[in-house]
């Protein structure tokens, strides 16, 4: 089993090539005119054609969990039907004939999501014109299309002698047809999800056309009328006297090939999926596209500050204005490494934004990635308990194979295993829902800010976005601000043919050629206000709407800007409860010695400390404006070795719930002080651990335990699943000059997956001195630690952790000495 997860990217989707010479290819620029007879599609046979045609008969049939939805919000025809025919009519069918009848079925589904894409040659190609579109509103019209982004060198190139509009000018009309109406045609094959995602969507493809994903525009060029934005002598915006003008553009084809001379490689491609893919939900075209309009000088305007963070997804900055002093994060993706961006987002809300007036949490243009960063997030926003959304299967026995019988069965979470068996030989649609993240996951760290929030997000903001703005609404942790009145409504997540191909079952058999599918797999249910409803179609309903008007355009953002500060303001004045650790790790290390930790508290009437859940201490102490300072001793509540998740919870008048703060404590041993004569533990003549302390993140009889002549882990015959086990000594080594550990270790883990560990720490320093892994008989070690001698707690890590799956025998320790 681990055989095949070793090779699993750990973060995202790699491509993996062979051989390893690769020479750069350069990027071609033609009018479409031009190579269109070169976006063409490979010949198949009619066994190949088989092949695609039953895979995708798979995907929609027995996969697909929006089937029912999407006849119901759209009135579409089932799609089912429609793909027995193409499968029962095949051998009539050519090649050009079979791919559009495919291409049809899936989008006409208006689901990002599910995606039917088309091979090389005709995928290497993308058309586009060298300006965008984007959606704004007027005094009377909420769908008002304006020019957002223009490249004037382009324009110059390939459109000589036209007039290079400006950024704001008004689109009139588009070959012809009023704007709004040649919008709402491209709506069938624009894959957006109601009125505002399938409004943008239709403007993207205005202007640029993957032909991965699309077919070839019928027509070289584009003639578009437009009318010119002014500001006036008040420095507004309009277009009132605006001349009218119109443009003919050429389709410019875009494509990479080897550089002229250079010796080509034929490269043998295959996709790696990370072991996590099930839990991603995101429209891969986002990301493109945003990359596109960057490097093809097309990116629109922002006043938003951008400052980098140390997560590349993650920008950051304040905005001062009339109205106060506003923090700003802007999460670009959700498909990035979990722990690092939570973390990141922790990070900048204590030590950059925390003495703001309110933040404005900016998921505009995000097109998913993981959800469980999307259920992790909410908790540092609010007060009380997050929630997260549930998922369902639809109801059929290919989902029951592939959570019983492939190697999903392992890697999911047990709870979809069983409800998708729950509902075997039952005439429901759908099975019932389970969460991605578990509750203590989604709660570990609590709340970190305690101001308010705007989440800023539109039409673009899709899947996980979705599935976070949602969550951030069912919560009531912030206050939603649309760019469009709805997000895009991407509820499920999704599962490219060839991840099923790889770790399912044996209904998946390699596509022809490069073709490749996705699918809805597990369908979204919010929860709270909005309980039972579906994110699919829908998306999330803004509390308050920022369309762009002439001048956001124009500026970047200026009206909008405005309307979120101003909002925020008006809200602040009801925030005023507030705490904060006297340190800001989460996690703290306390001493036997010393069991006592501080907070600050303010405008709070009395705090509430539980650990573990359960309610251990109440101190009333009636801050007002002026921060008090609160000592809570835990001596009668923690014992050595204890790992206690301890909440602080405010509270003010009428018994309200202010605000909460969470700590991990960990409880070391009796500090001991070490002399010349060295500390000696021989594990066959002792009766307890002490003086180690063991810190178990897991159950107390998979960890270390004395089992003499041992301290071992496992052997009962193997070790548990998910065992993070550290046996520590705290240490006063001030008496010392020098110092030597030994130590006597036999250990059989799965190799390059399980380990013991032995490292020592001291203040912010780390010192790793073992990193044991596979099989190693009885062992003698030595290491010098004469770098710690004339320090004071310095802790000795004995630390064995294992991973989800695979066990082997254990680790034991015969001695530990310190001379």
């Amino acid at each position: 089993m681990k055989v095949l997860q070793r090779f699993l990217v750990i973060m995202g989707i790699t491509l993996l090539f062979l051989p390893s010479v690769l020479t750069a290819d350069v990027v071609r620029q033609e009018r479409l005119e031009a190579v269109r007879d070169n976006i063409v599609f490979p010949e198949m046979s009619l066994e190949e054609k088989r092949v695609l045609a039953e895979q995708a008969q798979i995907f929609i049939k027995d996969l697909y969990v929006h089937r029912y939805v999407k006849m119901d919000y759209y009135g579409n025809d089932d799609p089912v039907p429609a793909i027995d025919r193409v499968v029962a009519n095949l051998e009539s069918m050519t090649t050009a004939e079979l791919e559009k009848a495919l291409w049809e079925i899936f989008i006409v589904q208006r689901d990002l999501h599910l995606n039917y894409y088309f091979p090389s040659p005709h995928a290497d190609y993308t058309s586009f014109l060298p300006l965008t579109f984007v959606r704004a509103v007027g005094e009377d019209n909420f769908f008002q299309v304006r020019i957002q982004a223009v490249n004037a060198d382009l324009m110059r190139q390939f459109a000589p002698g036209q007039r290079i509009p400006a950024v704001g000018d008004k689109v009139i009309a588009y070959d012809g047809v009023p704007i709004v109406e040649a919008v709402r045609s491209l709506f069938p094959i624009a894959r957006g999800a109601n009125d505002f995602g399938g409004f943008i969507r239709a403007l993207d493809l205005m202007t640029q056309i993957t032909h991965v994903r699309h077919l070839v525009p019928e027509n070289n060029e584009v003639t578009i009328l437009l009318r010119s934005a002014r500001e006036d002598d008040d420095d507004d915006y309009d277009d009132d006297d605006g001349d009218t003008y119109h443009i003919t553009l050429p389709w410019i084809a875009e494509w990479s090939e080897p550089e002229p001379g250079a010796r080509r490689f034929q490269m043998e491609e295959k996709k790696r999926f990370d072991v996590k893919e099930p839990n991603v939900g995101m429209d891969d075209y986002q990301q493109q596209y945003t990359d596109f309009l960057r490097s093809h000088g097309l990116e629109p305007p922002s006043i938003y500050p951008d400052n980098p963070s140390n997560v590349r997804v993650v920008k950051w900055g304040i905005i001062k204005n009339r109205y106060g002093r506003f923090g700003y994060i802007n999460l670009t993706s959700f498909y990035f490494n979990v722990n690092r961006t939570v973390n990141e987002i922790r990070r900048l809300l204590l030590e950059e934004l925390s003495d703001t007036d309110g933040l404005i949490f900016d998921v505009r243009n995000n097109g998913g990635g993981y959800i469980n960063l999307a259920d992790r997030l909410p908790q540092l926003f609010m007060p009380e308990e997050a929630q997260v959304l549930k998922s369902r299967f639809l109801n059929t026995d290919l989902n029951r194979k592939i959570m019983n019988e492939s190697i999903l069965s392992i890697w999911e979470l047990p709870e979809f295993r069983q409800v998708i068996n729950d509902v075997a030989g039952t005439s429901r649609i759908y099975s019932d829902g389970a969460a991605f993240t578990y509750d203590s996951e989604a709660n570990f760290l609590g709340q970190i800010y305690y101001k308010p929030v705007a989440v800023l997000a539109n039409a673009r903001s899709y899947s996980a976005t979705d599935m976070f703005t949602c969550s951030i609404q069912d919560n009531n942790a912030a206050v939603i601000y649309g760019e469009d009145p709805q997000t895009g409504a991407g509820g499920a997540n999704v599962i490219e043919h060839g991840y099923f191909l790889e770790y399912g079952t044996p209904d998946f058999v390699p596509l022809p050629f490069n073709h490749d599918m996705r699918v809805s797999w597990r369908q979204n249910i919010r929860f709270g206000a909005h309980e039972g409803e579906l994110i699919e179609d829908y998306g999330c309903f803004a509390d308050k709407d920022v369309s762009m008007t002439l001048r956001d355009v124009i500026t970047g953002g200026e009206d909008q800007v405005r309307k979120i500060s101003k909002g925020l303001a008006r809200m602040s004045r009801h925030y005023k409860g507030y705490a904060r650790g006297e340190e800001m790790d989460h996690e703290v290390t306390l001493s036997l010695s010393d069991l006592q930790y501080g907070i600050f508290v303010a405008h709070t009437d009395y705090v509430n400390v539980s650990i573990d859940g359960e309610l251990a201490l109440q101190i009333p102490v009636f801050a007002r404006s002026r921060e008090e300072f609160i000592d809570v001793n835990f001596t009668s509540l923690l014992s050595a070795g204890d790992v206690a998740n301890v909440k602080f919870e405010g509270f003010g008048r009428g018994n309200r719930l202010l605000w909460n703060l969470k700590r991990e404590i960990v409880v070391l041993g009796e500090l001991v002080v070490l002399d010349e004569t060295g500390l000696s533990i021989d594990f066959s003549s002792v009766t307890d651990v002490a003086p180690l302390a063991v810190i178990n993140r897991n159950p107390v009889e998979d960890g270390w335990n004395l089992v003499t002549p041992y301290l071992q882990v496992g052997y009962t015959p193997d070790y548990a699943n998910f065992v993070d086990s550290d046996a520590v000594l705290y240490l006063d080594m001030t008496g010392l000059t020098d110092a030597t550990l030994s130590f006597g270790l036999e250990f059989d883990t799965e190799p390059d997956w399980d380990f013991v560990r032995v490292f020592v720490t001291q203040g912010e320093t780390r010192r790793n001195l073992l990193a044991g892994s596979g099989p190693q008989d009885f062992r003698a070690y030595s290491f010098d630690l004469s770098e710690f001698a004339g320090q004071n707690e310095v802790v000795l890590h004995f630390r064995f952790t294992s991973d989800s799956n695979t066990t082997f025998p254990g680790a034991k320790f015969h001695y530990i000495n310190i001379h």
